[in-house]
């Protein structure tokens, strides 16, 4: 959808390139006329030149890569990868290393906590079933 919103600007640009507007049409005539008339076809055909040539370097595959970030899959792969590559703000060592020792200290403290109830809740379920 995006090429072909590009393909549209692309397109919208050249008309009003190309375009005469009436006012110069009305005061052009004779040899004036012929020679924008020729200078408009020049363009026109130096445009139709230059998209055909963009076309060939796209469609006869510059690249396997070029090719591969066109679909959805290489696209959303193309798009991570810049994403971690440029985007991201990556911690420096000492920041990841002192998070690490936090989440290790935490996870003891929870694992502790979490002990402690199932030792008192097994407990507490052996005194009201009434066993040893």
């Amino acid at each position: 959808m995006a090429k072909n919103m590009t393909d549209r600007r692309k397109n919208v640009s050249r008309s009003q390139v190309t375009e005469v507007k009436p006012q110069e049409r009305a005061q052009t005539t004779g040899k004036a006329a012929k020679t924008s008339a020729r200078e408009e076809r020049r363009e026109s055909a130096t445009m139709k030149s230059t998209n055909k040539t963009a076309a060939r370097r796209t469609s006869k595959g510059s690249s396997l890569f070029a090719r591969a970030r066109n679909n959805q899959i290489g696209r959303f792969v193309y798009d991570a990868y810049y994403e971690l590559r440029y985007k991201v703000t990556w911690p420096t060592f000492e920041e990841a290393r002192s998070m690490t020792i936090m989440v290790v200290i935490i996870s003891v403290i929870l694992g502790g906590l979490l002990s402690l109830v199932d030792f008192g809740l097994y407990h507490l379920f052996i005194l009201v079933i009434g066993g040893k």
